[in-house]
């Protein structure tokens, strides 16, 4: 059933199963924030940061699963497969050669089936090793790239590629890349690896763009809607961030 034809008393039960996570999220990081406050004055400081860190990948990880499942439909719109986005349109050198170079593990990572799942890119980085502080016209080198992706079907992933550069005169091109590294993950290892501000930032993009469409189009209420809980949960979030706060600066101070 798509959203537009969901019942009002369907999308209220939505809306409150949603409170209820978001109540049972504040309540696990208070829960896991006042722990730090129990331990023995010895070991307060480790143990209370490791605390402290569980307390925050708890949290971030219960909103990341939550504003997800709210944007996913304009996700849908924009999503790619990770395995055609990440192929070099005309490669200028043999891509196969560098498959092989690069080992049988590889080539059976990139076998995964949800390479051709459309996903949505959350974060990710490329190093051009060298290329930018210390590369000449007509060099050449090596870049690798981790990234993360949302599925479509609500599952993250984690990549990681190599590739090469050539330099040619003041510009950088890619000349081939290969996928070398690939793994489902949960949404607790990604916000371990990525800020949660950038995910946040990134995923209420489309969320805004298709809101504002939709209400100068006066159509679509189920995305204004959706919208509305995104803000609570980016409201909840800096609430969070705050309790976490107060919880690293009790580990700083320690027992008084």
């Amino acid at each position: 059933m798509s959203d537009d034809q969901k019942s009002a008393e369907e999308k209220l039960a939505e809306y409150e199963a949603l409170a209820e996570r978001v109540q049972k999220t504040s309540e696990e990081l208070n829960n896991l924030l006042r722990s730090v406050e129990a331990l023995d004055p010895e070991d307060s400081s480790e143990r209370g940061y490791e605390l402290y860190e569980e307390a925050r990948l708890v949290a971030e990880a219960g909103l990341l699963e939550q504003l997800c499942e709210l944007v996913l439909p304009e996700i849908k719109l924009v999503a790619r497969p990770i395995r055609a986005a990440l192929a070099e349109p005309e490669p200028s050198e043999s891509e196969a050669e560098l498959e092989v170079l690069a080992g049988s593990l590889p080539a059976r990572y990139r076998q995964a089936e949800w390479l051709d799942v459309p996903a949505f890119h959350l974060e990710g980085a490329t190093n051009f090793l060298g290329a930018f502080t210390d590369a000449h016209d007509g060099d050449t080198g090596v870049m690798t790239s981790k990234a993360y992706y949302l599925l479509v079907d609500g599952r993250f992933v984690e990549v990681h590629s190599l590739g090469t550069w050539r330099v040619t005169g003041n510009e950088l091109h890619d000349t081939r890349r290969t996928l070398v590294s690939t793994r489902v993950v949960t949404a607790k290892d990604v916000v371990a690896e990525v800020h949660f501000m950038d995910l946040l930032l990134k995923l209420r993009h489309p969320m805004r763009v298709r809101a504002q469409q939709a209400i100068e189009a006066g159509a679509d209420r189920d995305v204004a809607e959706r919208l509305a809980q995104f803000e609570l949960l980016e409201g909840l979030y800096m609430e969070l961030a705050k309790q976490m706060a107060e919880g690293l600066r009790r580990i700083i101070d320690g027992p008084s």
